[in-house]
């Protein structure tokens, strides 16, 4: 294939986990940082695996472009001169607390100590150009350091006087005996707090004094230099992850279908759900369902199938790899998703409620091709499983709560607000299934209502704001907040006098994309 903007030949299908160790470590790292592999322990072990070539090829890619790249990949550059401390290094680091000197993370922090002697002109430097407002951080390095040096010296007392709390605890820390004068000098400037003193004022006075009254405590300690920790470099990323499918073209996608990863391929074949596919992708797919060694990369594929299942020949094929028992799970199930535009046809009806029927697994993939069906038929499934212990079946069972507005187990969805690993699917339910009319006006109503019972932080208030978008798109009605910006700016429209009818599955989608109801908005 062609150079790419970093000059790589190399093709996504190339970065094989099984082949890292062949891979040159300046494209595993291009390959991370374009989202093509996961950043987990196998690269990290594969970039320690080479040593000091490793190493330098990781201070090469520091200095590369960051043009092309869609993963913030500097963490584990960080990491692995943490791991194994580079003076090469060291202007890399500087500019990264450079970007933001306000917001220095520890890991930067800990880089940078081990370094020693050879980092201490470019922290003075970096903090005289960040200046006393924004060069805390550096001046915390320059103490942690503890090299005795006048320069040093002279910048924590400088931070004394800008910062007497700040200044104190660095000068603290560093513990140069030289520093005492400074220190009782600023100490005898602080007032004791007098009776009269205002509650507020005493308390800063005397926390400021306890501050200073340690740093000086902290003089008399043994002078000792800075000691690095060991640091478990592996510890620090998961064994397996995937790669950045959603930053990945549809060409990239494409080509990941083939990976000798069986969790890759399956992945790779998700990303492709709900989604208009070529006829490549397609023939892609549809091959994969077919003959892939791996039945959840096999289910994965005929769920992605979905917008092909109006092909009559392909979903009669689905219904038979549903309705064949001595198929795994994953496979069954999947072809079950794959149908849900058609779940109420006979054939894909009758696999679905046997799937069903079956419990654990297969329950939770038949949960959820009727709740993305919308097959009202179907909703009569979902209450019973509110409480259920099978995380997976409740997780769907929440979601075809919402979906099918059973008001009546509001209060039950209710109690997983407030559950971690539920708290997603309790939040888009609750907005889907609150009592009460669905009406434009009512949107924010009922945003400010959910947000009353359990406060949302700002991620979880965009789900909530598009479950209520949701919610009016199933009655008819246009979205309140998917557009907001341009809402802002145009006079609001009169709002609609009765609800419509809940559009059907094929159905134009009311959010005027042109696309079914089922293909769009009837996710």
């Amino acid at each position: 294939m062609a150079p790419d903007a970093s000059g790589s030949q190399w093709s996504i299908a190339a970065f094989d986990p099984g082949r890292y160790q062949e891979i040159p470590v300046m494209e595993l790292l291009r390959a991370g940082s374009r989202g093509w592999i996961g950043i987990d322990r196998r690269l990290v072990q594969a970039i320690l695996d080479r040593g000091a070539a490793g190493m330098a090829d990781a201070l090469a890619f520091s200095r590369e472009s960051r043009r092309g790249h869609r993963i913030y990949i500097d963490p584990l550059l960080v990491d692995l001169f943490h791991y194994s401390p580079q003076p090469e290094a060291i202007e890399y680091l500087l500019d990264l607390i450079e970007s933001d000197p306000e917001q220095v993370d520890d890991s930067l922090i800990q880089a940078l100590l081990p370094l020693g002697q050879s980092a201490v002109d470019g922290l003075l430097k970096l903090y005289e150009e960040l200046g006393e407002e924004q060069g805390s951080d550096v001046a915390f390095l320059l103490a942690g350091l503890r090299i005795r040096d006048s320069r040093v010296l002279s910048v924590l007392k400088e931070r004394l006087e800008y910062d007497a709390a700040d200044g104190a605890f660095c000068l603290g820390l560093y513990g140069d005996p030289a520093a005492r004068p400074a220190l009782e000098k600023m100490l005898a400037e602080i007032p004791e707090p007098t009776p009269d003193a205002k509650p507020e004022d005493a308390r800063s006075e005397t926390e400021l004094r306890r501050e200073i009254s340690h740093a000086i405590e902290a003089l008399e300690a043994p002078e000792s230099q800075y000691t690095a920790e060991p640091f478990d470099i592996l510890k620090e990323y998961p064994a397996v992850e995937l790669p950045a499918f959603d930053l990945l073209t549809e060409e990239e996608r494409t080509e990941l279908l083939a990976s000798p990863e069986a969790a890759v391929r399956a992945e790779a074949a998700y990303s492709f759900f709900n989604r208009e596919v070529t006829p490549k992708v397609r023939s892609a797919l549809l091959a994969m369902a077919r003959t892939d060694s791996d039945p959840a990369a096999r289910g994965r594929a005929w769920a992605s199938l979905a917008d092909t299942a109006e092909d009559k020949a392909i979903r009669a094929e689905m219904i038979a790899v549903l309705a064949d028992t001595g198929r795994p799970v994953e496979e069954r199930g999947g072809a079950a998703v794959g149908l849900y535009g058609f779940a109420d046809e006979a054939g894909a009806q009758k696999g679905i409620e046997a799937l069903y029927q079956e419990g654990g697994k297969a329950r939770a993939k038949a949960l959820e091709a009727m709740w993305r069906s919308l097959w009202k038929g179907y909703a009569k499934f979902f209450a019973p499983h509110l409480d259920d212990k099978d995380a997976a079946i409740l997780h769907q069972a929440l979601r075809g709560a919402g979906y099918f507005r059973l008001t009546s187990q509001a209060d039950k969805i209710a109690k997983y607000l407030e559950e971690d690993d539920f708290r997603e699917d309790a939040l888009f339910a609750y907005a889907l299934a609150l009592p009460g009319e669905t009406t434009r006006g009512r949107a924010r109503g009922i945003l400010r209502k959910i947000d009353s019972i359990t406060p949302l932080d700002e991620d979880e208030e965009r789900l909530v704001k598009f479950a209520i978008d949701e919610r009016l798109r199933l009655h008819g009605l246009e979205p309140v907040f998917e557009n907001e910006e341009e809402a802002s700016e145009q006079p609001e429209a009169a709002e609609a006098a009765r609800a419509a009818e809940p559009p059907g599955r094929n159905d134009p989608c009311p959010c005027g994309s042109g696309k079914k109801y089922k293909k769009c908005h009837g996710k």
